[in-house]
């Protein structure tokens, strides 16, 4: 019986600690997209080159530019699945932000 529930911890804690890092490695990369986005001013091809990163480490990521001129705002909004080992349920996180 201890041996089940030992098992059972086990598998909690690996699966919380699995999650915590694809969630910061997920964050990190929301954050730096924000940073390049203001940086380069909201320029599409940055954009775009951000959206091909995304992809690549299996994220969706969606971009709206609102206002125009100097006074531009984007709202950044990236998607991830995550599945939990074993039971094999699927989660999805969204990270949503401004860069301004």
């Amino acid at each position: 019986m201890s041996l089940c529930f030992m098992i059972l911890f086990l598998w909690i804690g690996i699966t919380y600690v699995s999650q915590n890092i694809q969630y910061s490695s997920a964050r990190q990369f929301h954050d730096s997209v924000i940073r390049h986005l203001e940086n380069s001013y909201f320029a599409p091809e940055v954009i775009d080159e951000c959206k091909e990163k995304a992809a690549k480490n299996h994220y969706r990521l969606a971009v709206g530019i609102y206002g125009e001129g100097i006074h531009k705002d984007a709202r950044v909004i990236l998607d991830f699945d995550y599945t939990y080992p074993v039971i094999q349920v699927t989660k999805r996180y969204t990270i949503e932000g401004y860069a301004r």
